[in-house]
């Protein structure tokens, strides 16, 4: 049971914000882990929040559990608008992937991955097999320009190019980006404006995942399908 907690609060202290339905799939093998989450929650280690359409709630550290852990303040305060947003979308990214992939602390990459506008994204690493690639991910809101976005991503990689370290990186196909979006009509759009305009010197990632609105729908679909798939 401890080494189970210390695998739920490392896990919150990473992402920043967690699901109930995230937690289960990870820590339960898909059982409720209510008895757990209230428990942290009764000991002022975890914190709900409301605040996601549908009556969804999200976790994150208490300012005592994080300063404890040396988790940074940030991630133990109440997120809202784009901020949430972002968080959940890359939780979803890594937690609910099929690929194997992880949030990387910033301690982790260093200052080799440069001052561009996306230096301080978040940075996933996927491993699939013998091949490792780390992402810098991008959540653009539903209501961004794509030409912005494509802009930006012209920019970063063009920042990146000139770090000697990230250059081999770029050459060995090990560094790329990861953009979330939240409707597959979006990443059809930008797949084909991509395969126009670029950048193309670095594998890009157009993935859907859900946003506010949609986040809380999209649970209890996968549910549903889980149940099935289980009977």
């Amino acid at each position: 049971m401890i080494e189970r907690d210390d695998a739920i609060l490392k896990h919150l202290g990473k992402y920043g914000v967690s699901l109930r339905h995230v937690i289960e799939k990870r820590f339960f093998d898909g059982a409720t882990c209510d008895h757990v989450l209230n428990r942290l929650i009764r000991e002022n280690r975890v914190v709900a929040e409301v605040g996601i359409p549908g009556g969804l709630s999200y976790y994150h550290l208490s300012l005592s559990e994080a300063r404890g852990r040396g988790v940074p303040e940030h991630r133990a305060r109440p997120k809202r608008g784009a901020a949430l947003r972002e968080a959940l979308q890359v939780l979803q990214f890594c937690c609910l992937s099929k690929k194997k992939r992880n949030r990387l602390e910033r301690r982790d990459i260093g200052k080799n991955f440069g001052n561009g506008k996306g230096s301080g994204k978040p940075h996933c690493a996927e491993v699939d097999g013998d091949r490792s690639i780390i992402y810098r991910v991008y959540a653009p809101g539903p209501n961004s320009k794509d030409d912005y976005l494509l802009k930006t991503l012209r920019i970063d990689l063009e920042v990146a190019a000139r770090v000697p370290e990230l250059q081999e990186w770029i050459e060995n196909g090990a560094f790329g980006f990861a953009v979330l979006v939240e409707t597959p009509e979006r990443k059809a759009r930008l797949l084909r404006l991509i395969a126009k305009h670029g950048p193309r010197r670095v594998p890009i990632v157009i993935e859907v995942v859900a946003g506010l609105s949609t986040l809380a729908s999209t649970i209890r679909i996968e549910k549903g399908d889980e149940h099935h798939a289980s009977r």
